[in-house]
């Protein structure tokens, strides 16, 4: 068979269609009216190049004639996905089979035994966290059923597998845990959870190891029949706290990632950068809900947001994968399908433009040794926090950088342990309160300094070892400064002595949380770029019954000190800036406005794409080879989405190459152009509605 005859893998399609099957069958005009010839007709209608079909839901049922499960009520006598695979293929429309783990409420009631015991009470963000039985997977007769299901499945001719939810609900002290950390271990499960203990840092490694090695063995149980087939699970909580247990090294489990998002324009700007330099294979998956949410089911998105969402992932490589709920009767959503239809159509034209080595002059580095808050006090396990929410330091920082990079346009990427020996392709790297750090790390980022390297850094990065020691920091000698402790109060003053434009004291908030504080820093041989300055009365938050304070309605800045702030330290060939509060987790104009200034010092000449335009503007760039790819998205908070007025841009060129034409899409237009002082092209955009598409195309310099 040729290449050209070779059947569409699922990992090459753009625009992906999940229908949400999760219907019990209890009342017999539940999927009463589902056809799957109506699944496939409806999926091709819409537009969609592939299709995750599910052969089973968290009710455990399956959709398949199961020979150790039990088949949902309603397709008895069928085989409703096997027919629906089969249509499918005939389209040459690749399908990806679903299948959920843990959660599976035909296990949970069938053998108590199999059953998640969470230390505390666990919750799944707004969902009904009562409806769904969630099993532990330690428990070794239930990893037998699934292995046995992964086999009935795996015989389909599926061309991937899809895992949900393989992750840890809350952490497990069930009698399959207990036993497993014993033998594995010698130690017992703590009865706290303690950051500044290494009982505790070593019961949260294993059950990250626990996880990871399940995500690789429910990949290596899919390929025993089918070997080319590609799998991957859920990463909808790589970024989540602790408590899910969801580190990059489950990463080792996946083909390329992909995962469902439901956090806005915020999440997705980070988390598909994430992803793009993450995943083993492009592209990854960015998928969400046609409805407003996982909770709603009439309410959907309005068409102008699908359509966004879906450019969004172009700008990060990414595929989009639309999620339809079926209604409990079995037949489809007319509206919720033209949407996706709407989204997909707006997508599809922009086809030629994606690939590509991704130009990213900044990397954001994503720490999941830091997906806790180790300034909180050690707590009783049975008090833990069962929710997946991102509530720690880092993700805070980390947020709030991505944020101010995107609103002054600075192409950036995230960057994770996987990308320690290619530092060096970043000018300028991010250690947003990254806390925790392995000697890997640590190694590496001192090795991307010593040769040239330009780092910022803020507040806990590299305070924290991982056994949960607690000492000076890690990079000390990178930042020119030692750790004294944390500044008490509520409200500090940062003080810039460095640059005219920044005169104006900056009030940074101490979060009582932990969330966003300040730390007291020696400094080494290094240069101040700001100084601490404080209220009057600190840290006294004042009372009416006494003197501590000075306005009564807030806190003026009004003791200057000497001690720094943020401080400029060279080292070996490179150059750190660190700065003793989390400057980019500031929710203000002025903290984003102070931590691009300190962004773009490090930067200098080594920007390659300078952009003006309006604020909500995404901007990302590929290297294609003989052209220059940047995209322009308008990514309003809310719809509907106004015009962007203009932009201007100026891009630097692959060394010892010029501009030969620069054009835009989808008009096709053709612009002119100039070449400045510095070898840089400069183009200027008119007014443009969602989506623009710039290529610069180049060739090389005759000797």
């Amino acid at each position: 068979m040729s290449a050209r005859d070779q059947p569409r893998r699922y990992r090459d399609t753009r625009r992906r269609l999940l229908v949400d099957m999760h219907i019990p069958d209890w009342d017999e005009r539940f999927l009463a009216r589902y056809d799957p010839r109506d699944l496939v007709e409806g999926a091709a209608g819409a537009g969609a190049e592939g299709v995750m079909l599910y052969f089973q839901s968290h009710l455990g049922l399956c959709y398949y004639p199961t020979q150790v499960g039990r088949q949902h009520g309603a397709a008895a006598g069928r085989d409703w996905a096997g027919e629906a695979l089969t249509a499918f293929r005939e389209r040459d429309i690749p399908v990806c089979a679903y299948y959920s783990v843990n959660f599976n409420n035909e296990a949970w009631l069938g053998h108590p035994d199999w059953r998640l015991q969470p230390a505390s009470p666990s919750t799944i963000g707004v969902l009904p966290r009562e409806r769904y039985g969630i099993v532990c997977l330690n428990n070794l007769d239930y990893r037998a059923f699934v292995d046995a299901q992964i086999d009935e499945i795996a015989a389909y001719p599926v061309d991937s597998f899809f895992f949900d939810m393989v992750w840890w609900n809350g952490v497990c002290i069930c009698p399959a845990c207990h036993n497993r950390y014993r033998d594995e271990c010698g130690s017992q499960i703590p009865d706290k959870v303690d950051w500044d203990a290494s009982i505790w840092t070593d019961f949260q490694a294993a059950r990250e190891r626990w996880l990871a090695d399940f995500a690789v063995s429910l990949r290596a149980r899919a390929r025993r029949h089918r070997p080319e087939i590609e799998v991957y699970h859920n990463f909808a909580l790589g970024l989540s706290n602790w408590t899910r247990g969801v580190s990059f090294s489950s990463v080792a489990g996946h083909d390329f990632l992909g995962g469902d998002f439901y956090g806005g324009r915020a999440e997705q700007l980070l988390i598909t950068r994430l992803m793009l330099n993450l995943t083993p294979k492009r592209p990854a998956e960015f998928m969400t809900t046609v409805s407003a949410g996982l909770t709603e089911h009439c309410r959907l998105r309005p068409p102008g947001q699908m359509i966004t969402k879906a450019l969004a992932s172009l700008t990060a490589d990414a595929a989009f994968l639309a999620i339809v709920a079926i209604n409990p009767d079995g037949t489809l959503d007319g509206e919720a399908m033209e949407r996706t239809r709407l989204a997909f159509g707006a997508a599809a034209q922009f086809d030629s433009f994606v690939g590509g080595t991704a130009v990213e002059d900044v990397a954001l580095y994503c720490s999941d040794n830091s997906k806790a808050n180790f300034w909180v006090a050690s707590q009783a396990i049975d008090k833990a926090p069962a929710s997946s929410i991102p509530d720690y330091p880092h993700f805070h920082a980390l947020a709030g950088a991505a944020r101010a990079l995107q609103e002054s346009h600075i192409p950036f990427g995230v960057a994770t342990r996987a990308n320690l020996a290619e530092l060096s392709r970043w000018p300028v790297l991010v250690l947003a309160n990254a806390e925790r750090m392995a000697d890997e790390e640590i190694d590496a980022f001192r090795e991307y300094v010593r040769n040239g390297g330009q780092l910022y850094a803020s507040r806990g990065s590299s305070l924290w070892a991982m056994d949960g020691a607690r000492q000076d920091f890690a990079l000390a000698d990178l930042f020119g400064c030692h750790f004294e402790g944390a500044e008490t109060g509520r409200l500090v003053y940062a003080q810039v002595v460095a640059s005219p434009g920044l005169s104006r004291p900056i009030a940074h908030w101490l979060d009582s949380s932990g969330n966003t504080g300040c730390l007291r820093v020696q400094a080494n041989g290094c240069e101040m770029i700001a100084m601490l300055t404080l209220p009057y009365g600190h840290p006294e938050p004042g009372s009416v019954s006494d003197r501590h304070w000075s306005s009564i309605h807030s806190s003026p800045p009004w003791t200057a000190t000497d001690r720094p702030l943020i401080v400029r330290n060279a080292f070996g060939a490179g150059r750190v800036i660190y700065s003793a509060f989390d400057v980019e987790a500031g929710d203000s104009p002025e903290h984003r406005r102070l931590f691009v200034s300190l962004i773009l010092e490090l930067l200098g000449q080594q920007r390659r794409i300078d952009a003006e335009t309006h604020p909500q503007v995404w901007l990302s760039a590929f290297d294609q080879e003989s052209r220059l790819v940047l995209m322009l998205l308008n990514y309003p908070a809310e719809e509907p989405a106004l015009p962007v007025p203009s932009a201007h841009l100026a891009v630097c060129l692959p060394e010892r190459r010029r501009c030969a034409a620069v054009r835009s899409y989808p008009s096709g237009q053709e612009h002119d152009h100039r070449i400045d002082d510095h070898g840089r092209v400069l183009v200027e955009i008119g007014r443009f509605e969602r989506f623009l598409v710039l290529t610069i195309e180049h060739e090389a310099v005759s000797a």
